[in-house]
């Protein structure tokens, strides 16, 4: 992987405004406000709901951050960038473990936001428990980083921010993030378990509730991950490949 290329796609997205505005401003906002509306409600695990929300607004934060990579990918894609490649030492392998990389990061600093200000407004977690769900809801957006990939390589530069739009709302709202399921009607718990974000809210809350499930929750989120990512090889190869 190439981490010159890597360092220069971290400080690109930096610098959009769009990224500040919708990766990171968009779920701390939702956090204090959901924090404010739950604040009270102890879900049927013991969790409070502000330790819950915290925990599904940093998913949500992080799906976000690793999504945002299709938007680069695609305006990269209009631009005939992907094709050029055939003419430098970089690879194509090597792009898309950079695209990956770059999303991974982009997950991160919303993480951290959110986190912080779960921990100013009292959530109370201990010493033990702050680090490995942080990891946890981080490691588990990997497949939304693929997924944003394979947006990027099949959208055009002027309409994947609409798809990526598009598709956060359903995953955020029948994911069980922006609500919690308890209080919700009984279908939408049954939905929700074939969605990725809603293993994504697990196993980030699972080092807080020590629930069970971690291996299925591992499962689903492998399916999300190698199916999107099969999809993602060959789309790229037709995207690169020679004009005869």
């Amino acid at each position: 992987m190439n981490l010159v290329y890597l360092r220069l796609e971290i400080l690109r997205i930096v610098r959009s405004p769009q990224f500040a505005l919708f990766t990171i401003a968009v779920p701390l906002g939702m956090f204090l406000l959901f924090g404010g509306l739950f604040g009270d409600y102890v879900g049927p695990d013991g969790v409070p709901a502000s330790t819950t929300t915290m925990i599904n607004m940093g998913a949500y934060g992080a799906m976000s951050g690793a999504l945002f990579t299709g938007t680069r990918v695609a305006t990269e894609r209009t631009d005939g960038w992907q094709r050029q490649l055939r003419l430098t030492p970089m690879r194509g392998p090597g792009y898309l473990f950079v695209k990956l990389a770059s999303a991974m990061a982009m997950a991160l600093p919303v993480l951290v936001v959110v986190f912080v200000a779960g921990a100013l407004r009292g959530v109370d977690l201990t010493g033990g428990q702050w680090l490995p769900t942080a990891v946890s809801v981080w490691l588990a957006a990997v497949p939304f980083a693929v997924l944003g990939l394979m947006l990027g390589l099949f959208g055009k530069g002027d309409t994947v921010g609409a798809m990526t739009g598009a598709l956060m709302l359903p995953l955020g709202v029948f994911g069980g993030l922006w609500m919690p399921l308890s209080i919700m009607p009984a279908w939408m718990s049954t939905v929700a378990h074939f969605i990725p974000t809603y293993w994504l809210g697990r196993v980030g809350a699972m080092p807080v509730t020590h629930s069970g499930g971690l291996g299925l929750a591992i499962g689903v989120l492998a399916a999300w991950l190698v199916v999107p990512a099969l999809v993602v090889v060959r789309r790229f190869r037709l995207d690169t490949a020679k004009v005869v």
